[in-house]
Parts: C-alpha cells; structure tokens; sequence
C-alpha cells in the first residue's frame, strides 16, 4: 500500500502532535482473532471442510458488509452467483432471487444479528422460510446457520427450538468492525475458503502496520489538522475499481457510527468512480470548498489509449478517469489523499488496518468513544416490533 497527497503542494505544513499507544490499538477486541492463536477453536468448523456451498448472508450494516469487503475484493465475480447478500429488507428483490433460483443441497442460509432481536433479522428469516416451504423445500432448517450472541434472545431461542446450527457472535466486537471474526469469515468458509490463507494474509498486513504504524499516523495527523484549520466538514470517498469499492461504503459506516457524535463530527461521501464522476463532481469542483477528497486505488500502469484494444485492456479506462479526476480536483486546489494497494489480500488487509487507525486516531483527538453508537442503539428500540 502507497499513500501519497498533494498537502506540501498547498504549502501547509501542519499537524496534530498527538501521543498514542499503538499496545491499545492492536489489544483492541475486533483484533482477538488475529492475535489469539486459538481463538477459532471454539468454533466447530470442521464440518465445512472440503466443502463448498452457494451461500445467502442475511444482516445489516456490519453484519453483511464485513463479508461483502472481502469477498468483493477476493473475487468480484462470486457476488450473485455463489454469494447472495441480502442488506435491505426488500421483499422484492429477496422473493426475486430466491424463487428464480434452483435451491438444493448446495445452498447455506446464514443469518447474522449480533443482538439476535433486531427486527430486520426476523423480517429476512421468516420472509425466506415462507419462499422456501412455497418452492416445496425440504428440511429447511438443515439449510441455516444463526450468528448472535450467546443469550435469550430471539435468534437465540429460535434456533434451539429448531435445532439450528448457532455460531456465538463475539459479544466484545461490534458488527462494524467485525471482519476478522466469526461474523465476517463464516460465509467465506462454508463458500470453501481457507480460514488458514485468511489468517495468513491478515497476520502479514498486521506486521506490516506494525512497521510502517507512525508514518501512517503522520499522515493522518496533518490532514486531519488541515482539515480542522480549513474547516472542512464533508470527507469524500472515490472508488472507481469494483474490487474496492465495498472497502469506501464500509468506511463510510465505520466512520459515522464512530465518529458522528457531536455537533463538530464530519460527514463522509462515498461516490462510485465514473458514475459520480458524471453526476456530482460538478458540484464536488465548484460547490462549497468544504471538502476533501480520498481515493481508492488500485496499482496499474495507465496507457494512453490510442485505439479499441487499450480503451478495453484491463484496468485501463477506469485509470485513465480516476487520475483525470485527481488532476481536475488537484488543479482547484483541493487535498486530495491517494490510497494505493497491490491486487493482493495482503495489501487489501493493510488498508482495512490503516483505515480502523484512522478512525482510532481521530476519536482520540476528538476525545469520543469510536466503540460505541448510542444513537443507532435508541433507533433499534424504536424499531422493535
């Protein structure tokens, strides 16, 4: 991973000299499954080995999207074909894939709620138990698996009465920062993933942050100052490769349920490549100066597309915009933040690290709680049935 910005070109030279301990940031809870050698033991994962299942993940927020940023980036093509992720209580879309679709055998139901009570989680399992008994499929509960926490809650319950295999939700890991976990990792196992190359990958990106850990807060520091002195309120997020475009929508939930707590919290926009690029940067360039921008990037040699064959060739096009669009930003003199990692799940992890020391990093100067997210909390008990 590379990041490179643009601050010395708008002569600013300022930063946040702020003392943190990096011991408190790794003993965070959501890294337990990385720096606890047996920390899967007490799950029963044998009995997906040397198995493979096309698998439905239903949950919100963190309780999808955890699967979804791996997945995306390991390999784009299995979203809609050997993954289903249902995050949207939409009965249309739902009833849709799941009627259209050849159900046997081959098929897991994974529904996650770490609470076990949310309403959403009810609506998705007996929205899919009634699709499925109409398409005359039998031993339906054979076909489940719950993630939530170990207690009486609805999930929990259920899934006893039903005999439903039930994997206990970490009850120290919220379901926004739970990639590394049971939560984000199950849907990837049963898929026929190695949970070993998984951890593999994370514990190199973990010594990798380790190493590099102050020239990152360096940077973190000083665009954080700039924005501050600028008093830029709104933080936008460009991926325009859809391997990486899952990584910006989760940072854009990690950010605002960590960050949104007080009356000087910031928002962030997360805009998808060229179909912002033709929609909103009209705005973006000449609107309020009340932003700065990040891009996601991966490495690739850009071509100056001379006829059809370049215009087409890989990555090609996509670059040939993305960096239009960082010259157009760079030119009005906005900081821009360019984050650039290698097509590998090692490079792909680092980032994860780097963007969760962000969120840390900017708590501590703000002096919030990035773990909690009492306003979501008041919201869930206001939809509950």
């Amino acid at each position: 991973m590379k990041i490179k910005n643009n601050i010395k070109k708008l002569k600013f030279n300022k930063k946040y000299s702020f003392k943190y301990s990096l011991n408190d940031f790794l003993e965070l809870d959501m890294f337990n499954p990385i720096n606890k050698k047996d920390y899967f033991s007490q799950y029963n994962l044998d009995i997906f080995k040397n198995k493979s299942f096309r698998t439905h993940v239903f949950g919100m927020g963190g309780s999808s999207l955890s699967t979804k940023l791996l997945a995306q980036f390991i390999d784009p093509s299995v979203i809609n074909k050997s993954l289903y992720i249902y995050d949207n209580p939409s009965p249309v879309s739902i009833k849709s894939n799941l009627t259209n679709l050849n159900i046997n055998n081959k098929d897991k139901f994974i529904f996650i709620s770490k609470s076990g009570n949310t309403i959403e989680i009810q609506f998705f399992l007996h929205l899919v138990i009634k699709i499925l008994k109409q398409k005359n499929i039998k031993n339906i509960f054979k076909k489940f698996i719950f993630i939530t926490e170990d207690n009486k809650n609805y999930m929990h319950n259920f899934a006893y009465k039903k005999n439903i295999l039930c994997f206990n939700h970490d009850v120290n890991i919220g379901g926004r920062f739970s990639m590394f976990s049971i939560t984000g990792l199950l849907p990837l196992i049963v898929m026929g993933y190695s949970l070993k190359k998984l951890l593999k990958n994370f514990i190199a990106a973990k010594n990798k942050f380790i190493k590099n850990h102050q020239t990152l807060a360096n940077n973190i520091f000083s665009s954080l100052r700039y924005e501050d002195i600028n008093k830029l309120s709104n933080i936008v997020g460009l991926s325009y490769h859809d391997k990486i475009h899952s990584v910006n929508e989760w940072y854009r939930q990690i950010f605002a349920e960590s960050l949104g707590k007080n009356k000087k919290a910031k928002n962030y926009i997360s805009a998808y490549g060229s179909i912002d690029q033709h929609s909103q940067f009209q705005l973006f360039i000449d609107g309020p100066k009340d932003k700065r921008f990040i891009f996601f990037e991966m490495q690739n040699k850009t071509q100056i597309i001379k006829n059809k064959n370049d215009l087409i060739a890989n990555y090609n096009l996509i670059s040939v915009l993305e960096k239009g669009a960082i010259k157009t930003l760079e030119q009005k003199n906005f900081l821009v933040d360019q984050i650039m990692i290698d097509e590998n799940l090692e490079d792909y992890s680092y980032l994860i690290f780097y963007l969760i020391f962000d969120i840390f990093l900017r708590s501590k100067v703000a002096k919030i709680n990035f773990l909690d997210q009492p306003a979501v909390e008041i919201l869930k008990r206001n939809t509950r049935i």
